[in-house]
């Protein structure tokens, strides 16, 4: 369980770095920074780390880090995709930040990320979000947009063809926990469907 922010607040050493000033520097030196990737990765390193402890949440919102990491996932860069998702999963327990991973162009993002990549660390961190982001939804908001059938498909994959026992494991767990047996059937007729159609 996450502590307060007072309390997390008065264990932060005194003086120290004004946290709020650096994470609004760093968003300020990734933009700055342009042609110089290995500058941006360690920026985008910093910012995912610090997205880790929830003392920063706030400062990292006011900076907006959360529309700098869905603007990872869209670079070509793996890295900075990596630490794009990872960010996002350090910080999709905070309500505000959650509320935001949820809008539909940001799960766009997401979405298309997991399809494409073939980066087995990019796909754990996005399978951990989708698992985090279903297990504290609120009440009406259909899991549907998370779990596409697309999206299904390939968390399946990875049950079936990957060997990573972590990949596997959170996979089974989104599968278990979250997808109704019709989604299974839909996923299997969508499945036969394409099969038959390569065949023709």
């Amino acid at each position: 369980m996450y502590s307060s922010h007072t309390y997390l607040k008065r264990k932060t050493p005194e003086p120290g770095v004004n946290r709020q000033e650096f994470i609004a520097h760093l968003i300020e030196e990734y933009y700055t920074t342009t042609t110089n990737v290995e500058a941006q990765e360690q920026v985008s390193a910093n910012l995912a780390n610090f997205a880790y402890d929830p003392i920063n949440w706030d400062y990292l919102k006011s900076a907006e880090a959360l529309k700098l990491f869905v603007e990872l996932l869209q670079t070509p860069n793996e890295n900075l995709q990596l630490y794009g998702i990872a960010g996002l999963c350090n910080i999709c327990l905070d309500k505000q930040s959650h509320d935001f991973i949820l809008q539909k162009s940001h799960l766009k993002s997401i979405h298309t990320l997991l399809v494409k990549t073939e980066n087995l660390e990019i796909a754990l961190n996005i399978l951990t979000l989708i698992y985090q982001l279903l297990t504290s939804l609120d009440a009406g908001y259909d899991k549907a947009f998370i779990l596409t059938i697309e999206i299904l498909k390939k968390i399946k994959f990875y049950c079936q063809s990957i060997k990573d026992r972590r990949i596997i494991n959170i996979s089974t767990l989104i599968l278990e926990d979250f997808a109704q047996r019709h989604e299974f059937i839909e996923l299997k007729d969508v499945a036969t469907t394409s099969s038959s159609s390569s065949m023709q």
